[in-house]
């Protein structure tokens, strides 16, 4: 006969493990649910700024230290669940733009769908290339060269000196012929019309400070904020060049033509209004006649847009984004496949902001124009750290080479290459080859120019010399390099 007291204690503990698993399912439930909210409310605000940014492209140290703290300050939020901001005074005229329990599951989304650490990538052993001879220069040890640009009329090579706001001015002997003291380091020069236009930065760090110049010929376009590009170009075909310049910025900045009005004076008129407008170019993007303007937009953005010109306006449209780490550098237009449509090779690899960790979605990427603005990432090359890159017939076979530089580069791996060749073998086959004798160094300008008028390119590269960014991007501080011409031997 079964003793009934045992079956109530067998009841008893077989109730007790039953309610434990009901409630760990419902915790499960629960927890899985609130993530489930908190990437839908990701989904909703940050992407309403930019392109969702999935957990798992940043270790959970940075989304926990950097990332969520300052976008939560950016949209009013005055702590989170695991951290606050000291002086619960200084933040008293935050205007929320959401309960602060919907931030909550945002944060915690995000912590508990990322990972400790993202996997770098192999670098792979590269063989060297003959096709350019590297020369390498030191002018005083400049360690930042903020521009770096060859004038085939003047044969003269201009740099600028970002430690001490110096326009310099050098033969090809790598001889200082003159030097000219600016208000801010200089970070663009052209020659047009026997007009010289220069622009100056204002404030190299990150700053929404006015103080940026663009100086053409005896006039002054003044209060930029943070500008690093310009275009000249007659848009309105009035007879006088216009110019287009991007203002970079920091929190704030704009893309923005200034028209001509002939009389030596300039009207502003906002195109675009956005920080991290870094580079811009024109060209014809599609099957129509007329040129079209192509920006590049980095920090949070990471945005490509096109812009028509009709009626005295512009109309844009957004050409292809990246996720907010992306660290978008530099692009060229260049007819990658041959079907007589520009398409866009552009750089990633900025890491000096908040997710200071080494990427491996960083690199070099080709995209190629379907049509109608539309575009397709159909190459891809992982390369740390990439600050310029170049897309040019480079050994002369009759498709487009890239080459690429870097600045945030990991130093600590043997096999990296801060300075890339891609050669392209055809149909987006490129082999990627190091320069012999080039030390990896961090670079920051380039520029491409036959400065020897042999028929072929030859490169300008400027170095960068500040440790910022991952600490395996540091370098020595004994290696002196400011410049190098990269000679090409092809002919």
């Amino acid at each position: 006969m079964l003793n009934p007291f045992n079956n109530n204690k067998n009841r008893s503990i077989s109730q007790l493990f039953l309610g434990i698993g009901l409630f760990m399912f419902l915790l499960g439930c629960t927890t899985k649910d609130k993530h489930a909210e908190g990437e839908k409310l990701a989904q909703s605000y940050c992407a309403s700024c930019h392109l969702f940014p999935d957990p798992t492209l940043l270790p959970r140290r940075v989304w926990g230290e950097k990332i969520l703290p300052n976008m939560g300050l950016q949209i009013g939020m005055a702590h989170g669940p695991i951290y606050s901001y000291g002086n619960p005074e200084a933040n008293k005229n935050l205007n929320p733009i959401m309960p602060q329990e919907d931030w909550d599951k945002i944060v915690h989304y995000y912590l508990n769908e990322s990972e400790n650490s993202i996997p770098k990538y192999p670098i792979q052993d590269q063989e060297h290339s003959t096709l350019f001879e590297p020369h390498i220069y030191a002018v005083d040890s400049l360690p930042i060269i903020t521009m770096i640009s060859y004038d085939e009329k003047s044969k003269n090579l201009f740099l600028g000196d970002g430690s001490t706001s110096r326009l310099l001015t050098l033969d090809m002997d790598g001889d200082v012929l003159s030097t000219e003291k600016l208000d801010s380091p200089p970070v663009k020069i052209i020659y047009k019309d026997s007009l010289q236009y220069l622009l100056t930065i204002g404030v190299l760090s990150p700053s929404d400070e006015p103080k940026g110049k663009l100086r053409i010929g005896d006039n002054l376009i003044e209060e930029l904020t943070r500008p690093v590009d310009f275009l000249i170009e007659d848009i309105n075909l009035d007879g006088y060049d216009d110019i287009f310049v991007c203002s970079y910025g920091n929190n704030i900045g704009d893309f923005s033509w200034f028209e001509n009005l002939g009389n030596g004076t300039y009207t502003k008129r906002l195109i675009y209004t956005m920080s991290g407008a870094i580079k811009v170019e024109i060209a014809n993007m599609d099957a129509d006649e007329e040129n079209e303007i192509v920006v590049l937009f980095a920090q949070e953005h990471e945005l490509i847009m096109i812009f028509d010109y009709e009626n005295n306006s512009f109309v844009g449209k957004k050409a292809f984004q990246f996720q907010p780490a992306f660290g978008s550098v530099d692009f060229q237009l260049s007819d990658m496949n041959g079907d007589g449509l520009k398409d866009i090779i552009i750089g990633n690899g900025d890491n000096s902001d908040l997710s200071i960790v080494l990427k491996n979605f960083h690199g070099v990427r080709v995209l190629l124009n379907k049509g109608n603005k539309e575009f397709s990432e159909d190459y891809f090359l992982p390369i740390h750290g990439v600050s310029k890159i170049v897309a040019e017939d480079f050994d002369l076979d009759g498709d487009t080479d890239i080459l690429s530089v870097s600045n945030f580069g990991d130093f600590t791996d043997p096999k990296f290459r801060s300075v890339q060749f891609l050669s392209n073998e055809g149909g987006l086959n490129f082999i990627s080859k190091y320069i012999k004798g080039l030390p990896d160094f961090r670079w920051q300008t380039i520029d491409v120019s036959d400065y020897d008028n042999d028929g072929d390119k030859d490169v300008f590269l400027g170095a960068f010399k500040l440790n910022l960014g991952p600490r395996e991007s540091h370098v020595s501080d004994t290696t002196k390099i400011s410049w190098v011409k990269l000679e090409n031997k092809i002919k």
